[in-house]
C-alpha cells in the first residue's frame, strides 16, 4: 500500500519538529554543563569566607621601662576582621595627668578623660598588575567621651587588683560628649632585600582622621628584618590604625610554612589639630591644655607567628603632646592575633 505524498509531507515535518526539540534539550544541557564547570573552576577568593581573625591589643605604660602611671596610660582594643574585608571594632582609651595623687591636679596638667566607641569599617589589598603591595581601610568610630567611658572604673580596680593607690582626681574628668570620627588610612609596601628571599621591607603609611576624639594627619614608616614577612602588614597601634588586619595574613597554603618572625623599628609624625586628651571637650566647658601641634613617636618591637596565631610587643616613646608636659612619654603593648 502506497502512501500519499501528503502523508510523506506531513511525517517528515514530524520528524524535523523531534530532532529540532532534541537538538534543543542538547543545547540546555550543554549549556547548564558548561556554566557548572566554569563555576568550579573559578578563583577560590571570589567565593565570600567565613574565617574570622581576632585580634586583642593592650598599651599601657606599665609595659616601658620607665614605668610612669601618666598621660595616654591605658589602651585596649578588639578587633574582628571577617573574610569579605569588613571589619569591627571596641575601643577604650584612658588618659591621666602626672599628678594622680592630688584631687585638684594642676590646670597645666593633662586633664583626666577617657574614650569608649565602637569601629565599622571596609578594608581592601589592592592588585596592581599584580602586584599586592598597596592596602587602603576606612573606619567610622561612634561612642562617647567622658565618665560614660568607663576610665575611672577600669583604671582604679585595676589599681586596686594589683594593690597600688587609686587615682584621685577623676572628677575633674572631661564632661561627657559624643564621639563621633571617620578615618582613613593607606599603606605601601617595598621589598628590600635584593636577594628575592623577603628577609626585609619597609612599610609606609598615611592616616587622616577627622572627628572629635582626634583631627590630625599621620605619616609613618616601618622597617622589618625576619622569615615570611608578607604574612603581615606591620603593627598597627591603637590610636593611629584602623582594625584592619586581612586575614590572608594567618592563613597558609600547605607548600609553606607556618611559622614567621620579624623585629621591627617604626617611626611617624603626627600633625594634631585636635585632641579631646590635651584640648578637653569639643563643645563644652572642660580642663584642658595647649596642645604641641606636632608630635613624633619612635618604637620597636617584635612579632612571631606560629599556624593561626601571632603575638606582637613593642615599646614607644613620643615627645610633648602639649606644650607643659613633664618630658617624653613611654608605654608599650602586647598584641594577639588568632583565626578562627
Amino acid at each position: 500500500m502506497f502512501t500519499s505524498q501528503k502523508g510523506v509531507d506531513a511525517l517528515v515535518q514530524r520528524l524535523f519538529a523531534v530532532v529540532s526539540e532534541m537538538s534543543k534539550s542538547r543545547l540546555i544541557a550543554f549549556a547548564l554543563a558548561s556554566t557548572v564547570a566554569r563555576a568550579a573552576d573559578a578563583p577560590v577568593d571570589l567565593v565570600p569566607s567565613s574565617v574570622w581573625v581576632v585580634s586583642l591589643t593592650e598599651e599601657n605604660d606599665k609595659f616601658a621601662p620607665k614605668n610612669k602611671d601618666r598621660y595616654y596610660t591605658q589602651g585596649l582594643k578588639v578587633a574582628l576582621n571577617r573574610g569579605d574585608r569588613t571589619f569591627f571594632s571596641l575601643t577604650q582609651e584612658i588618659n591621666t595627668p602626672s599628678d594622680t595623687v592630688s584631687p585638684n591636679p594642676s590646670l597645666n596638667d593633662m586633664p583626666y578623660s577617657g574614650a569608649l566607641y565602637v569601629g565599622w569599617g571596609y578594608g581592601d589589598i589592592l592588585n596592581r598588575g599584580g602586584r599586592k603591595d598597596c592596602m587602603f581601610s576606612v573606619e567610622a568610630k561612634l561612642g562617647v567621651i567622658g565618665p560614660a567611658a568607663g576610665g575611672q572604673t577600669v583604671q582604679n580596680k585595676f589599681h586596686e587588683l594589683i594593690n597600688t593607690p587609686p587615682a584621685a582626681g577623676w572628677e575633674n574628668q572631661v564632661p561627657n560628649e559624643l564621639l563621633v570620627n571617620i578615618d582613613s588610612e593607606f599603606r605601601r609596601r617595598f621589598d628590600l632585600d635584593s636577594t628575592g628571599h623577603g628577609y626585609r621591607d619597609l612599610i609606609a603609611r598615611g592616616v587622616i582622621e577627622l572627628g572629635t576624639v582626634r583631627t590630625e594627619v599621620m605619616l609613618g614608616a616601618q622597617l622589618r628584618w625576619g622569615v615570611n614577612l608578607d604574612k603581615s602588614w606591620g603593627h598597627s597601634y591603637i590610636r593611629h590604625s584602623n582594625g584592619y588586619d586581612p586575614i590572608d595574613a594567618l592563613k597558609s597554603e600547605e607548600a609553606r610554612p607556618n611559622f614567621s618572625y620579624w623585629a621591627f623599628v617604626d617611626s611617624q609624625l603626627e600633625v594634631v589639630v585636635r585632641n579631646y586628651a590635651t584640648d578637653g571637650a569639643n563643645f563644652r566647658d572642660s580642663r584642658g591644655v595647649t596642645r604641641s601641634p606636632v608630635v613624633l613617636q619612635c618604637a620597636v618591637g617584635t612579632t612571631f607567628q606560629v599556624y593561626s596565631c601571632s603575638a606582637t610587643y613593642f615599646i614607644a616613646v613620643r615627645t610633648k603632646e602639649f606644650e607643659t608636659q613633664d618630658g617624653v612619654h613611654f608605654f608599650g603593648g602586647i598584641k594577639g592575633q588568632f583565626l578562627f
